[in-house]
């Protein structure tokens, strides 16, 4: 059993900016497995911090976590124009995967945000919401222990995954379906056809992309996240942390 003053010592550790990042990394995602409201109260005092990068990861523990009592923080976040547009949209993200109903009506209003990736995710944890509520509570576990921004799709075929994947024309929520159909199907097929999915349209669609090839693990995905580095990448790092890559970049016109 872990006492208050050793959770402390590791929120201390996160919040402290001369600590080297890869520390405060391992204390945010030992609070994240700790959980509880003292974990919560620590992660979210590092709002405050410089590095978008680590706000970014804040935001998606505390989503992880799916605990509640985060849901104020993260609506700080979101609604923070201040903050970096990859840490708001990841605020938005959290707040769909927790799964509270009562961020719905907030979540709709953000889903016109000026900040198209802000927008988009809003939109998709709209969607997750109401799916959660049609099909009354989480979609069964898969072999990844995530909560992800959508139910994985149905459609078992990688070759039609693949279709409804890359069709542009489709709504953004089926496309994520598909995507992380693909992702729990896995093998060389299914790894292709993601990587196909980075060179869309839609920054944020390309950020999930690399998520999910890191988490296929995929040999390929080192590839396709080496190529992805060339589109914008202002509020993606996941094609980086896919390829272990302590640095997130930013493009010109995101600084």
């Amino acid at each position: 059993m872990v006492t208050e003053q050793e959770v402390d010592a590791i929120g201390q550790t996160l919040v402290d900016p001369r600590q080297p990042l890869q520390a405060r990394f391992r204390a945010l995602f030992t609070l994240r497995g700790l959980g509880g409201p003292g974990a919560i109260a620590w992660i979210s005092q590092a709002f405050g911090d410089d590095s978008a990068l680590l706000k970014h990861e804040l935001a998606y523990c505390l989503g992880q976590m799916q605990d509640a009592r985060a849901i104020p923080v993260l609506v700080d976040v979101l609604q923070d124009t201040r903050q970096e547009p990859m840490v708001r949209h990841e605020a938005g993200e959290a707040l769909g995967a927790i799964g509270d109903p009562e961020v719905l009506e907030l979540l709709k209003q953000y889903s016109s945000d000026p900040v198209i990736e802000v927008a988009e995710t809003c939109q998709l944890a709209v969607r997750r919401l109401e799916w959660l509520q049609q099909h009354g509570g989480e979609p069964a576990a898969g072999p990844y222990l995530s909560v992800d921004p959508a139910p994985p799709a149905e459609e078992r075929n990688v070759g039609r995954l693949r279709e409804a994947l890359l069709d542009e024309s489709r709504p953004l929520f089926e496309r994520y379906r598909a995507m992380f159909a693909l992702r729990n199907a896995g093998g060389e097929e299914a790894a292709l056809a993601l990587a196909e999915g980075l060179h869309c349209g839609s920054a944020l669609f390309r950020h999930e992309v690399g998520y999910v090839l890191a988490d296929t693990g995929a040999a390929m995905a080192q590839t396709s996240g080496r190529k992805a580095q060339r589109h914008r990448t202002g509020v993606y790092g996941e094609p980086a942390e896919s390829l272990s890559l302590p640095l997130f970049q930013r493009s010109a016109d995101d600084r």
